[in-house]
């Protein structure tokens, strides 16, 4: 183990290697992780996570670090580690594949969430009685503390180090328990006993009313973690610019959208109170006709005006320096994906995407690195983390509204980071009188206006875009 980053940069050539420098903030808090065994990396998205990470793993002096992360990262973990490191096993493919790979002669295993939970027998096997890290990338995929990969990463590493990487931890103050679980068991017994602590009341269908005790959460919850700004780590001043982009329905497809709007609150009986599974159920039916009027109206030929918005930015996309003129156009729904990816197609643009994580591993890379593909339509639950388009893109269009805060700032995110020379331009599309006015901007402010609607009429109120 090295006693100073200066003395591990002059031994390695870490940053010969890198091409960059590190920021004197994230050489002292490489210093601090180090220190602790068990830790949260809370940089915000864009900050540098994967960079310091891999230098407290270096540093640490371990045998193997196995990385796990969504398999859309796969690629750029391995082009980042080959550059500064060796001895780097993707570790992914066909049962047959991956049990031909040798993991215990490796320095670096790297393999998605769900390759981890399956194969996480033999991975014990194979590492044991060795002195292994495990690194969780978007760790927000361990906050729930019913999950398979809490649970395994939690066997894991019981003598072990681990990092646990994410610039969106928690949406809600229950999802704090996993990650102060993992890093300090001995603060709460259990999760009845977190429950205990800080719930202060539950609803009628065993929803959060209230909470209690949640200065002492939030220090429990900053234990061995660190949060930085990017403004923080490198002075990074660029501001994004966010331009009007609201428009209204064909006064056809809005009488569409009212309509359903209305068949459904009819489902629904009167002096009942209205759950958040059901208010969210709504939102996504209606959300999922403002671009796919052809598929609710029953007729091919009716294309929304969304889609304007798409011919729109493209034409000022290509107006661009040459080497930022790519487009991220952003969709929710794999319907919307393969309604979009279609018209381009259609048009005459090259243009990639896809419809799972392993599939937009494989398009983002395309996106990337082919000069010739300007354009890539990504999912915001398959590629809104990790993405690192920023080298070649500035632009965006965000057809549809995400569901969660945390969807949406890390899809801004994706453009919004180090490595980013002009100010990125997000386009969030919204329809006039419909689920995506108001929404966006709640989620901006990370309030969640979907639990806020407890009536029929409160309902209706969010369906049509108006005030609750």
């Amino acid at each position: 183990m090295y006693s100073t980053y200066e003395e591990f940069n002059e031994a390695t050539g870490f940053e010969t290697k890198a091409g960059f420098a590190l920021a004197d903030i994230q050489k002292q808090d490489a210093m601090q992780f180090l220190q602790w065994r068990k830790s949260l990396n809370r940089y915000e998205v864009g900050g540098g996570k994967t960079v310091v990470s891999t230098v407290v793993s270096l540093m640490a002096g371990v045998e193997i670090t196995v990385v796990t992360m969504p398999p859309i990262l796969l690629t750029s973990w391995k082009r980042w580690l080959d550059k500064v490191s060796s001895n780097v096993l993707l570790y992914r493919g066909t049962p047959k594949v991956r049990k031909a790979m040798t993991l215990a002669d490796k320095r670096w295993i790297l393999m998605s969430h769900g390759i981890f939970r399956i194969d996480f027998e033999r991975i014990m096997r194979d590492l044991h009685g060795m002195n292994a890290e495990l690194i969780v990338d978007e760790a927000q995929a361990l906050k729930s503390p019913k999950s398979k990969l809490y649970t395994l990463s939690g066997t894991f590493v019981q003598n072990r180090r681990m990092q646990m990487l994410t610039g969106t931890p928690t949406s809600t103050p229950l999802d704090c328990y996993t990650y102060i679980r993992l890093r300090s068991p001995e603060i709460y017994r259990s999760y009845a006993h977190f429950e205990n602590m800080h719930v202060a009341e539950k609803d009628f269908f065993g929803g959060v009313k209230s909470y209690q005790l949640l200065d002492e959460l939030a220090a429990n919850f900053a234990i061995k973690s660190i949060k930085r700004t990017k403004q923080e780590i490198h002075n990074y001043s660029l501001v994004p610019i966010f331009p009007d982009t609201t428009y209204e329905l064909d006064p056809e497809h809005y009488k569409l959208y009212e309509k359903l709007v209305e068949e459904q609150l009819l489902l629904l009986d009167d002096g009942s109170k209205i759950d958040a599974t059901t208010a969210m159920k709504l939102r996504h039916a209606c959300q999922q006709i403002v671009c796919n009027w052809d598929y609710f109206s029953g007729e091919p030929g009716k294309r929304s005006i969304a889609y304007d918005l798409i011919d729109l930015t493209i034409e000022q996309t290509e107006c661009l320096d040459v080497s930022k003129s790519k487009l991220i156009i952003w969709t929710y729904y794999k319907m919307t994906s393969r309604s979009v990816l279609k018209y381009l197609k259609d048009k005459g643009y090259y243009a990639v995407g896809a419809y799972s994580e392993v599939d937009s591993s494989k398009s983002f890379e395309l996106f990337m690195l082919d000069p010739k593909c300007r354009i890539g339509v990504f999912q915001y639950m398959s590629a809104g983390a990790g993405l690192n388009p920023q080298f070649v893109c500035s632009e965006s269009l965000h057809l549809e509204t995400p569901t969660s805060s945390l969807q949406v700032t890390q899809a801004l995110g994706r453009l919004d980071r180090m490595g980013q020379t002009i100010a990125p331009t997000m386009r969030i599309a919204v329809a006039k009188g419909t689920v995506q006015e108001g929404t966006i901007e709640a989620l901006l402010h990370n309030d969640d206006l979907v639990s806020r609607v407890e009536t029929k009429s409160g309902l209706r109120a969010m369906l049509l875009g108006k005030s609750l």
